[in-house]
């Protein structure tokens, strides 16, 4: 055996290993499994063509594209609110959203016969100088943005007006108003509505006329003022006050309202156009014009009582005499011709116009607003008032006039008797 130990060798080996290994082969490592943390997706960002989109198609929900009558959900107490404006020779009514859970702006505008109340659907668009209230979307209003060093407002509803060239628009964002290119919407000034000669309540509008931008404060209780600033500068000019007085506080427009007569002239009513005072952005100058009307049967108590809102305390009588003298003209807003006011009345006579008298105020005649009856809406239909209702409505002075000067348009056409815009819408 000894002679041989190198065949010994090989077979010893396997046992040397196997008895190393403990008799078998070494098991394979598995693999640690790891869970990767799910990737989100990107972030979709709404542009502001998206959010337009979404108004317009829930505008269209309130009222059908090319509608040409008033929608009976209009009557609704959180239905837009029917302003009027003058463009040019047109009279023109649009339907302004004001419900602070969308604020949709412009739902529908229609071009007015004010022959018979017919009305055309127009695409709807802002009024020239009457303000509208927006949403705030990541510090911006409608595309217009804040400066970045600009300080966030704390609500999020913005006020915005342009002028009347739409060449500009200012939009508050809380105390402040920041003025904008229209076309560009690049930021070019900013001012407050604080201070000295600034609003002392709650903002709750802004406007634009001529050279001025003014804005309208509320308190919780009976009162409402309107200040005035210098678009250019932000100057204050201050509150506008009735004629002589001598507190030092701007007519309230609680039971009233304020309306922008023309590109240089705005107007403050109060307690249902009982008077109204003419202001003139170009001086400052103020006139008064006052409402003869027969003595109501009232205590002079239950009278301040009705101004109030405290209802409770005004007798039966008194309150339906009070209710048909002022309930239609309480937030009435109107535009000026050349010889009288066309108003937008409300309440009982929502969907009405009526052209008043610009010395007396007196109403002279009523042009109703063709609302939709039936499927009228959804289809386009309504109309104006029957051809011998449309005579009736006509004044024996109406004649065709020419655009005022300055505007590039063509006078309207109209037909044999119908009112003249002039003679009520500008």
């Amino acid at each position: 055996m000894a002679r041989h130990p190198g065949l010994l060798a090989p077979l010893f080996l396997p046992f040397v290993l196997a008895a190393c290994s403990g008799g078998g082969k070494t098991p394979p490592k598995k693999p640690v499994a790891t869970k990767k943390k799910p990737v989100d997706p990107p972030k979709q960002t709404e542009t502001e063509e998206d959010r337009d989109k979404k108004r317009l198609a829930a505008a269209h929900g309130i009222v059908p594209d090319g509608s040409s009558c008033l929608p009976t959900a209009l009557k609704e107490n959180t239905a837009p609110r029917l302003e009027l404006a003058a463009i040019g020779a047109d009279a023109v009514v649009c339907a302004i959203d004001t419900d602070e859970t969308r604020l949709l702006g412009p739902v529908a505008c229609w071009k007015v016969d004010l022959a018979g109340g017919g009305l055309t659907y127009i695409p709807a668009s802002p009024l020239p100088g009457r303000g509208i209230s927006v949403l705030i979307d990541d510090r911006c209003a409608r595309g217009y943005c804040l400066p970045k060093d600009a300080k966030a407002p704390a609500g999020k509803v913005a006020r915005m007006a342009w002028n009347a060239e739409g060449a500009k628009v200012a939009i508050l964002f809380g105390d402040d108003v920041h003025v904008y290119d229209a076309s560009s919407k690049a930021h070019e000034s900013s001012f407050s509505i604080r201070g000295d000669k600034g609003v002392t309540n709650d903002p709750g509008a802004v406007h634009w006329v001529g050279d001025m931008v003014f804005v309208e404060g509320m308190d919780s209780g009976p009162y409402a003022g309107v200040w005035a600033f210098k678009a250019a500068d932000g100057a204050p000019v201050g509150g506008i006050e009735a004629i002589g007085a001598k507190d030092g506080k701007p007519i309230s427009t609680f039971g009233g309202s304020f309306s922008l007569l023309d590109k240089g002239r705005v107007a403050i009513a109060e307690q249902g156009f009982s008077t109204v005072t003419v202001y003139e952005t170009a001086n400052g100058a103020r006139s008064k014009l006052v409402r003869k009307l027969t003595k109501p049967p009232c205590k002079n108590d239950e009278v301040d009582a009705y101004w109030k809102d405290e209802n409770d305390k005004v007798g039966a009588k008194c309150k339906d005499a009070l209710q048909k003298n002022f309930a239609h003209l309480q937030g009435a807003t109107a535009v000026a011709g050349s010889k009288n006011f066309l108003v937008m009345l409300r309440g009982p006579r929502l969907g009405e116009l009526a052209v008043l008298d610009s010395k007396t105020l007196a109403e002279k005649k009523a042009i109703k607003l063709a609302w939709c009856t039936g499927n009228e809406a959804a289809a386009g239909g309504g109309g104006g008032a029957p051809k011998d209702k449309a005579d009736a409505l006509a004044s024996d002075d109406d004649e065709a006039k020419p655009a005022p000067k300055g505007n590039t348009r063509a006078p309207a056409k109209k037909s044999k008797g119908a009112e003249d815009p002039d003679a009520g819408g500008e």
